[in-house]
């Protein structure tokens, strides 16, 4: 389902990559080139091994970027939120998606033919210039998550996993970390290259130590600085 309603002008999504560095000037031809797609939770947005025909942006909801690894098993690379860009990776020749995107919740996403984009990053140096550093800040990123599931053992693991998820999504006002109701314990461990069993066992031995508090599927911290120094290297 595809809806082109909503004037990039009038989104309400300020954390928009596009509409953070393209000047206003542009945006309205921006507008009359995007593309809104309206998916359902656990569609996917594209698929590793697929051609590239475009770059994605997230209007709003969260999707889950893997890549299928040994045995068949999924790697989530990163949870994307509103604003995020998706499908970047697969921009250069040869024009492949090296990994998959899929929705957690309900998403609108944005799409830009690759020509579209192109131009844009010709026109818009401000945007080549932030996207380049989103590359780099990506690498630096993967590298580091190399060298942790590499060195860390499992209730490391875990405790990296909770960390990444208190950044990526934020803490509320009690100290539960938002969004993480809508992740299944599987994300979770695939975050960190574990088991669902591995996971919900070290969360348990976290909550015995008064480090969170699990209510369902939500998790309240307790002590972020104890879980920062079981990580600490």
């Amino acid at each position: 389902m595809t809806n082109n309603k909503v004037s990039c002008l009038d989104c309400e999504n300020n954390n928009c990559f596009i509409k953070k560095y393209t000047p206003i000037s542009i945006i309205e031809d921006v507008n009359k080139n995007k593309v809104i797609n309206c998916l359902s939770k656990k569609q996917h947005v594209f698929f590793e091994g697929n051609e590239n025909t475009g770059i994605y942006f997230v209007k709003s909801g969260i999707v889950k970027v893997y890549k299928n690894g040994a045995f068949n098993k999924d790697h989530i690379v990163r949870f994307s939120l509103d604003g995020d860009i998706l499908g970047h990776r697969g921009l250069p020749k040869p024009n492949i998606f090296s990994i998959s995107a899929q929705t957690i919740t309900d998403a609108e996403i944005c799409f830009f033919s690759r020509d579209y984009f192109f131009y844009l990053l010709e026109k818009v140096p401000q945007l080549t210039i932030n996207l380049m550093l989103f590359y780099a800040e990506e690498l630096n990123h993967e590298e580091t998550k190399l060298r942790d599931m590499a060195i860390f053992n499992v209730r490391e693991k875990v405790a990296k996993a909770v960390l990444v998820l208190i950044d990526r999504f934020g803490l509320e006002d009690n100290n539960e970390i938002m969004h993480v109701e809508k992740l299944s314990r599987q994300d979770v461990s695939e975050l960190v290259g574990l088991t669902s069993n591995q996971v919900t066992k070290v969360l348990a031995e976290f909550k015995h130590e008064r480090l969170i508090e699990i209510k369902g599927k939500r998790i309240i911290i307790l002590n972020k600085s104890s879980i920062k120094n079981i990580v600490s290297i």
